[in-house]
């Protein structure tokens, strides 16, 4: 961090020999809106430190020697850059169930498959990843209050669904659910590892992370997304961190819970 400091003030005077171009540059990097309009998911890193909290930490501090672990991503490219996770974090979750040799996985928002997929695809032998969206017919009546505005429902036909017609689809069990509805007791708890990447509206992110606090094992993971992006579930996510163990993933938007 000082090295990139110290670049930075080396090439300083420079750039001020031409103070418009110096405008331009200091511009450009405060109100990246290029960036935001033309390349989503290369403004990812930046504006995952929107909001939140905690300090960003590099995953090899949160977890030691998981560097080691040898992850497959499966149809990791070609997403949607506003929806899905990025590359690094879908490398990064991977890590996290390959490191913790997770059987037992939720995920609380499917969308397109592809993340179920690659849940599925780097669990330990005999794994189950069960999966929770809203149907393709959902009459758009959720359980909690909601402002339209912030409804980002995406549910997908199942014939669309990544993780179809592959060899891991059979370790998949695709819940059509309003997660605040849901009896999660009925999911088959505990969970060795819980993923939240459904409605970002504060009361939903508190009421699927409360649920899923309650059907974690002991010494599970709960992995938030969009922590930094979306200011309701970076709320929740700190509101969280005042109870349990919560780690900031450098370069993502990740956050991970570890249970009691």
């Amino acid at each position: 961090m000082n090295a990139a400091l110290a670049r930075i003030g080396l090439g300083i005077p420079r750039l001020m020999r031409s103070p418009r171009r110096f405008l331009r540059l200091v511009w450009s990097r405060l109100l990246p809106v290029r960036a935001i309009l033309k390349d989503p998911l290369a403004y990812h890193s930046v504006g995952n430190w929107t909001f939140g909290k905690l300090p960003r930490v590099d995953i090899t501090r949160v977890f030691p020697t998981i560097d080691l672990a040898e992850v497959v991503l499966l149809r990791a490219l070609g997403a949607n850059a506003e929806t899905s996770l990025t590359v690094q974090e879908l490398a990064v979750l991977c890590a996290i169930v390959r490191f913790a040799k997770a059987k037992h996985i939720l995920e609380v928002g499917t969308y397109d498959g592809r993340t179920t997929l690659n849940l599925a695809a780097n669990a330990s032998a005999g794994a189950r990843v069960t999966t929770i969206d809203l149907p393709v017919e959902w009459n758009h009546q959720l359980a909690l209050e909601v402002p339209r505005h912030l409804i980002n429902a995406t549910a997908i036909p199942e014939a669309m669904l990544a993780y179809r017609d592959t060899p891991h689809a059979g370790r998949i069990r695709q819940v059509y659910a309003d997660s605040a509805a849901l009896d999660w007791r009925s999911l088959g708890v505990p969970f060795d590892l819980v993923f939240l990447d459904g409605c970002h509206y504060y009361e939903y992110a508190k009421s699927d992370t409360n649920n899923a606090l309650t059907s974690l094992r002991s010494g599970g993971f709960l992995i938030w997304h969009d922590y930094g992006m979306i200011e309701d579930v970076s709320r929740v996510v700190d509101e969280t961190a005042a109870r349990m163990t919560v780690q900031a993933i450098r370069s993502t938007s990740l956050a991970v819970g570890f249970a009691d």
